[in-house]
């Protein structure tokens, strides 16, 4: 059933419930590293990174001489992140503490960018679209993947939390991320693969 306690800032659950949470969404990131087209030694910028369930996925793939650039507003979240990568020996994920829609990016460039399931939880969706647009290069992918509004709300944030698709694809044109394609991938979670064209 659907969180009926959701708040957007998250206030009301703790980091290890939410790291549980990533957790739950295991069989979705197969696909958003695939469509990330990611291989060994590449740099990646995740957008909303949380405790780090995805971060490890994402190191795992690059592997050491990659670098997961793990980005998210909340200082606690990473410091979460950081305690597990010490407990796990990973050097190769870099927390970063800040906003997604005014980070400058600056000494961590990136060769593409994964933005999944956090656009719900902020203000300013668009915004963050088109800065991380401006923070790879042309030709990068972008993955962003969200919750359903047309599916069942059996799980995550209730129906009027969620971001429709068509709304998702108005702000990636007005960034300069040109959709590849855009599929479900449960009846509750979409994904949209776009790349920076301008």
């Amino acid at each position: 059933m659907t969180d009926q306690a959701f708040r957007k800032d998250l206030s009301n659950v703790s980091w290890e419930q939410i790291y549980a949470r990533q957790a739950l969404r295991a069989e979705l990131v197969p696909g958003w590293l695939d469509a990330l087209r990611l291989k060994a030694g590449d740099r990646v910028l995740e957008i909303g990174a949380g405790p780090g369930y995805v971060s490890f996925a994402l190191a795992e793939r690059v592997g050491p001489q990659g670098l997961v650039y793990a980005l998210d507003r909340s200082a606690a979240a990473l410091e979460y992140l950081e305690r597990l990568k010490a407990e796990r020996g990973i050097a190769h994920i870099r927390t970063i503490a800040a906003d997604a829609a005014t980070w400058d990016g600056a000494g961590c460039p990136a060769d593409s960018a994964l933005v999944t399931m956090v656009l719900h939880h902020t203000d300013d969706p668009a915004g963050i679209l088109a800065n991380v647009a401006r923070l790879v290069p042309l030709g990068a992918p972008v993955v962003i993947g969200e919750f359903d509004p047309q599916g069942p709300c059996e799980v995550g944030p209730p129906r009027q939390s969620r971001l429709s698709v068509e709304k998702l694809l108005t702000w990636c044109a007005s960034a300069g991320l040109v959709v590849q394609r855009s599929l479900n991938q449960t009846p509750e979670h979409y994904l949209v693969v776009t790349e920076r064209r301008a």
